[in-house]
């Protein structure tokens, strides 16, 4: 905030000529703080509320390691599926709302896919690659996460090359 009232003040405009009141304005001016504001992008609230539920499911916290909601992975991939091409965003509005109706039905049904076996062109029907694609994004994102490099750097040998998460430069 402090940013926007010095180019108000070099551009001789006040917050509330421009009809923002300082404690109303949540306008994000650049991606890291559109991330850091935590609001949903790309999924709407339902959908993410799913999506995250989705990778809970795929990366569940296991022995001091955090899942992919500790790690903040639906946040993080919301917003970068927002900032993704058409084909990507297509492929996992249309998943989500698939898993969305299989869910009904419980997990496993929803999740049938991911227990076919593998190969190597890939999954043909367009749930399957979502499911393949969402559950390569969690573990990307999880494994990449500052909480992730946190906990693996309170361990003593398997913690080699781990604990260097550079922090952004302001």
């Amino acid at each position: 905030m402090q940013r926007r009232s010095i180019l108000y003040s070099m551009l001789g405009l006040a917050p509330a000529a421009m009809g923002w009141q300082s404690s109303d304005a949540q306008i994000p001016t650049t991606a890291a703080e559109a991330v850091s504001m935590g609001l949903p992008k790309f999924f709407s609230a339902p959908e993410m509320e799913a999506f995250a539920e989705l990778g809970q499911t795929l990366i569940p916290p296991f022995d001091g390691r955090p899942g992919a909601k500790e790690a903040e992975a639906p946040e993080f991939l919301d917003f970068l599926l927002g900032q993704s091409p058409n084909e990507i965003q297509v492929l996992y509005k249309q998943g989500i709302a698939t898993y969305l109706l299989r869910r009904k039905a419980g997990v496993d049904a929803a999740l049938k896919e991911l227990s076919e076996p593998w190969t190597y062109a890939g999954p043909s029907a367009p749930y399957a690659k979502f499911l393949q694609a969402a559950k390569l994004a969690f573990h990307q994102a999880t494994i990449n996460s500052r909480q992730w490099a946190e906990a693996m750097s309170t361990r003593s040998r398997s913690a080699a090359g781990i604990g260097s998460y550079w922090l952004p430069v302001e």
